[in-house]
Parts: C-alpha cells; sequence; structure tokens
C-alpha cells in the first residue's frame, strides 16, 4: 500500500525557514531604489491582494489586465522570480546538516502520527493501514533541497528495511528545484487579460503544466503515477488555491475511483482554534476541494466520508536550521528579538542588576 505525502511550504516553515509569502515581499517590496513605474504599480498590488504563494500566483495572473504590452508583464514576473531565487537560495542555506538526526527522529514519529487525528478519523485509517505493508512516497511543491536532505537521511538509516512502519519510497519536486523552478498559474483561464492568455511567450512562461512541459523532466508524470497508485494521500503544509487546480481535480478523480482510497488533509491554522472554528476551517477546505477539483453536487455527499481534515497536527514541525550567531547581522524583527532575548539571558546570569542589564542592552543595540 503507498501513502503519499503532497508537500508545501508548510514544511519549510514548520523546520524554521522564513519561506512565508509575507517574509520575501517584505524584502522584495523594499528594494526599491532602481524601480521604474511599472515596477513600483506591480509591487504596491502584490502587497495588497497576496497573503499567500498561491494568491501572488492568483494575482499575478489577475494583474496582466493592468497591462498592455506582454513584454512588459514578463518582465515584471521576471524581476520577481529572479528576486525570489536569491531569497530561497539564502533560506536554503540556513539548513543546518548537523541536525539531521532531528530530522530523522521526526520524520520517524510523523510516519506514525500522521493519521492519528480525530478519534472517528483515525480508526477509519488504521483499519486501513494496519493490515498492509506502507511505502511511503513525498510529491514536494517546494523549491529548496531541504525535504530531499530529510528523505535521504531517513532512508540511509532505514537501509532498504521498513521505518516506522513503512518503506521509504520515492520524492518528487513537482515544482522543480531552485534552478529550474515552476511559477505561475494552473491555465490560461486565470490569466485575466484574454490577449495575453492567447499569447505564446505568457502562456509558457507563467502556465504551470506548459512548463513543465517545457522542462522536459517529467514532474508532473512522476507525481501524477505516485497519486493514482496511492491508497492514502496526505496533503500537508499547502493551501488548496486555484493555481494547483491540475493537482485538486486529479485527487478528487482518484477518490471516486475507489471508495477504499481516504484523502487527509493536515492544516496549519494561525491560534487555537474553537470547535465552531474548526468546523468553518473543514467546511471551507472541502469546498476548495470541490470546487478545484470539479466535483459535480451529486458526487459530493459520497467522497466526504473518504476525506480527513485536520488543523494543527504539525506533524513535520521539528527546528532544523542553523542558530543565528550573536554578532550575526539579525534578518528580520523576529532575529532581533531572539538575539536581545539570549544577550539578556546571558547577562542575567551575572550579577547585575537591572538598571545595568538595561544600559548594556542599549550599548549592544543603539
Amino acid at each position: 500500500m503507498q501513502v503519499t505525502f503532497l508537500i508545501g511550504n508548510g514544511f519549510d516553515l514548520g523546520i524554521g525557514l522564513k519561506t512565508a509569502y509575507s517574509d520575501f515581499y517584505r524584502v522584495y517590496c523594499a528594494e526599491t531604489q532602481k524601480d521604474d513605474e511599472n515596477l513600483r504599480n506591480f509591487k504596491s498590488a502584490i502587497q495588497l491582494k497576496s497573503e499567500t504563494w498561491s494568491d501572488f500566483e492568483n494575482a499575478f495572473g489577475k494583474y496582466s489586465s493592468e497591462l498592455n504590452d506582454t513584454a512588459v508583464y514578463l518582465e515584471l514576473f521576471e524581476n520577481f522570480v529572479n528576486s525570489f531565487i536569491s531569497y530561497i537560495r539564502n533560506e536554503e542555506q540556513r539548513f543546518d546538516e548537523s541536525k539531521l538526526d532531528n530530522a530523522v527522529e521526526g520524520m520517524s514519529k510523523a510516519f506514525s502520527t500522521y493519521y492519528k487525528i480525530r478519534p472517528a478519523d483515525a480508526e477509519v485509517l488504521r483499519r486501513v493501514i494496519d493490515r498492509n505493508d506502507v511505502y511511503f512516497n513525498f510529491v514536494t511543491f517546494n523549491y529548496t533541497n531541504c525535504l530531499d536532505k530529510c528523505f535521504n537521511a531517513v532512508k540511509e538509516k532505514a537501509g532498504g528495511c521498513k521505518f516506522s512502519g513503512g518503506y521509504i519510497s520515492e520524492l518528487v519536486h513537482v515544482h522543480g528545484y531552485i534552478d529550474d523552478l515552476i511559477m505561475g498559474v494552473n491555465d490560461e483561464t486565470q490569466i485575466a487579460n484574454k490577449a495575453f492568455a492567447e499569447n505564446l511567450d505568457v502562456i509558457e512562461g507563467i502556465i504551470k503544466p506548459v512548463q513543465n512541459q517545457i522542462i522536459r523532466m517529467n514532474y508532473d508524470e512522476r507525481a501524477t503515477k505516485l497519486i493514482k497508485n496511492s491508497t492514502i494521500v496526505c496533503i500537508y503544509g499547502m493551501s488548496v488555491g486555484s493555481t494547483d487546480k491540475k493537482w485538486w481535480k486529479l485527487i478528487m478523480e482518484w477518490l471516486q475511483e475507489n471508495s477504499a482510497r481516504h484523502l487527509i488533509v493536515l492544516s496549519h491554522e494561525a491560534g487555537s482554534q474553537t470547535v465552531f472554528q474548526w468546523n468553518r476551517t473543514v467546511k471551507r477546505i472541502r469546498r476548495n476541494l470541490f470546487t478545484y477539483g470539479e466535483v459535480s453536487d451529486d458526487k459530493k455527499k459520497p467522497l466526504e466520508s473518504q476525506i480527513h481534515i485536520q488543523t494543527n497536527h504539525d506533524i513535520f514541525s521539528m527546528n532544523l536550521v542553523k542558530s543565528q550567531q550573536l554578532g550575526g547581522q539579525p534578518q528580520t524583527m523576529e532575529d532581533s528579538k531572539d538575539i536581545t532575548e539570549r544577550v539578556r539571558s546571558e547577562i542575567e546570569k551575572m550579577t547585575a542588576t537591572d538598571a545595568e542589564v538595561s544600559e548594556m542592552l542599549d550599548e549592544v543595540f543603539n
């Protein structure tokens, strides 16, 4: 039996990388010295309309309606992508390979707990899992190689033997790596400017399935095969957005083909959730799956028993990044706060008064 994890940006965030859309656009939009009017307008628009990477991709498709020149549109996209590549490469380098033992331990725990969600759901899933040999696959939508390093460490540790209830099988980067990344919209209907949607350069530049065909790496085909051959698919750290509609449609079709198949969605939501909030989240995710998966009304109710949604079951949350060194340049406000607290902790170990501590901190940071 195959269990395939679909991995989104929540994985990289969970190990400590600053890869949220908001992390990047604060840096991107702060660099304005060389911007022309088109770029300034574009940066302003993406700040206002986007919260997640899927939101950005969708917003970029809509932004085409603000322009008349395809060359300008593609230049804006290229500027964004080049800045993103530089940013994400720096983040990737923060991964601490000396912590791979922690990764092996964390992955082992995840493989034995991913289905242990609400008791009623967990019981259904346990009955499927307990009577089969399990092979774990990963289809990642991220560009970093951090998951690869964790995956390879686990595979080496397992040595071809069963590991935490299953065997480690395959990993596919469906959107490529940093040096050959695929970013954009799902199809031409998501490009608001209809003239742009018919332009070959735009089609080849920002429609993800077309980009996948162009680079000839067979990412789509390999990922599709893994999903189709799975009994359980577990979505982790991904927003169910329109720009990955192709995959939601595939998964909904896969579910409908066999009632013994199950979809688990592990979604991270800010803060604790009341029963009302949890129920609202479940309905939103299920609605998005049905909408983007193009499920007809008469098929929705039967599928509900095959879809298991849980919030804040962060199975891959583990600290795998390098510690910020004292004296190093803080990259964000969070880094600055972290350094401040660590300095304060060290100073307070000394026999100093509060006034002296404050004076020392002022000297360090002012």
